[in-house]
């Protein structure tokens, strides 16, 4: 078994670089092309050099030719991934290098039958090479992706040739997007007439619908607003004991028991206070008398202090002054002199 997964890389290792060796003629190509696609599963196929390898580009060649085949390859490097859906292994261009020569391209190899197939999309019409396999029941025809599958459809590519043609003549001729509609009508082999009228018909509905509308919605608000007070009054009705509080007083429950419980005190000290023996409770009038005493004495005791250092200067000045006015007493004589 190991010995088989080595030849099985080194197999997948010389298909990538585009070299052959005896052993590969024992194997068959659907194998191969199976141990070639599963490890390539979402890398870039331009990265891997996927429709360079012999296995492919000449079954490819053989298909298609040279100058076809280049020109699908071209396209189909711009994809970003190798992709996988059931038995399918393909390849779907993002954009066209070369949109004078083709628009899409695509790769499918269906392992379940090992038949490989290339579209090529031009001018809204698709090319399709692919191998032919005979089955139990004849040819089978070639299978799809569904990201390919739109291209297969000739009704689908109608529509869309018809589509691109009337919006790129629309916007030439500056047409409505009804004008276009009503082109891409005739464009495709329909009535105009019957589409015109369609399409005056559904104008005239519009307003109708619009109205319509209008009143189903007017019918569901009158139906919700009942419900919404309701539900709007339950919520009232179960406020908490905190939003009734803070809804009725402004206070939440945590200040009031607070103011509640400060009250509560005060009214402890009151009633401690009346209990003490009557003598030892003054009346206001006293408080007041004793108030207005107090003041008083201080009152005086203020002046005395302030008026004592007047007092005594006034003294030593009135003392002065009488000295002054006052005349010398004149000496008396002594005895016997003259």
């Amino acid at each position: 078994m190991k010995l088989w997964s080595k030849i099985k890389v080194m197999l997948c290792s010389l298909l990538l670089t585009g070299c052959f060796a005896p052993a590969l003629l024992m194997t068959s190509q659907a194998q191969l092309l199976g141990e070639l696609f599963r490890p390539l599963v979402g890398f870039n196929p331009l990265d891997v050099n996927l429709f360079e390898n012999p296995l492919i580009r000449d079954p490819m060649v053989a298909l298609m030719g040279e100058e076809k085949y280049r020109t699908a390859v071209t396209l189909l490097n711009t994809a970003t991934a190798i992709q996988q859906q059931g038995p399918l292994f393909f390849v779907v261009s993002e954009h066209s290098p070369l949109p004078h020569l083709a628009e899409i391209a695509g790769f499918v190899w269906n392992k379940e039958h090992n038949q490989m197939a290339i579209l090529l999309v031009s001018g809204g019409k698709t090319e399709i090479f692919n191998q032919v396999v005979e089955g139990a029941a004849g040819k089978i025809a070639p299978s799809w992706p569904k990201e390919l599958v739109e291209y297969t459809s000739p009704e689908k590519l109608k529509q869309k040739a018809v589509a691109a043609a009337a919006g790129h003549i629309g916007q030439g001729l500056g047409l409505s997007e009804q004008q276009q509609g009503l082109m891409e009508t005739g464009l495709s082999g329909g009535s105009v007439q019957n589409a015109l009228e369609e399409n005056l018909k559904q104008q005239a509905m519009d307003p109708v619908e619009e109205i319509k509308q209008k009143v189903e919605a007017g019918k569901a608000d009158l139906l919700n607003q009942p419900k919404q007070r309701f539900t709007e009054m339950t919520q009232e009705a179960m406020l908490t004991e905190d939003d009734m509080f803070k809804q009725f007083t402004g206070k939440s429950a945590e200040e009031l028991k607070a103011a509640k419980k400060y009250a509560e005190e005060a009214k402890a000290r009151a009633d401690a206070n009346q209990k003490k023996p009557f003598t030892t409770i003054k009346d206001k009038a006293t408080l007041e008398k004793e108030a207005k005493q107090w003041a008083k004495d201080k009152a005086n005791k203020k002046v005395d202090e302030t008026r004592a250092p007047a007092d005594d200067l006034l003294n030593e000045l009135t003392e002065e002054v009488k000295q002054k006015t006052t005349p010398p007493v004149p000496e008396k004589k002594k005895d016997g002199g003259e």
